[in-house]
């Protein structure tokens, strides 16, 4: 099945580590194959990576975007998403980091960064109980105990 990328202006995506930017108007991609695709507005960068979440997120973003991070980091990711499966008890987030990590096996990252985004914004409501944890469609809303 091909997927359609419709890309905004200006728009930027990753296509098997080729980054490929839209011109000044709307334009429709087809790619009639399976490839390792990424928005530009996903992409993470390092010095945002400063929570366990994220920096699972950020080593998974690595593997899609360099296949030789895939082959170095994916006992790594291994060890995260099962610290984060212990640490999080809410069994939408460990379904979430669960299909993650599948979705890594299966060599999908953009799927694996999918289901961690939700994980990410329930976390950062963790975090800062002031902000409400549904920036995010899918994400509960979180209430921290004191």
């Amino acid at each position: 099945m091909a997927l359609k990328l419709r890309l905004k202006p200006c728009e930027r995506v990753v296509i098997n580590g080729c980054v490929v930017q839209n011109e000044n108007r709307r334009y429709t991609l087809t790619v009639s194959n399976f490839a390792q695709i990424i928005r530009g507005s996903d992409i993470m960068q390092e010095e945002e990576a400063d929570t366990p979440v994220r920096r699972a997120y950020f080593v998974i973003q690595s593997m899609l975007l360099d296949p030789r991070a895939a082959e170095e980091y994916g006992s790594v990711v291994a060890g995260m998403m099962a610290k984060l499966y212990t640490a999080f008890l809410h069994p939408d987030m460990q379904d979430r980091i669960m299909q993650a990590m599948r979705n890594v096996s299966d060599r999908d990252y953009y799927k694996a960064l999918a289901c961690l985004r939700p994980v990410m914004a329930y976390e950062d409501g963790l975090l800062h109980p002031a902000r409400p944890a549904r920036e995010l469609a899918g994400a509960p809303e979180a209430h921290a105990e004191g």
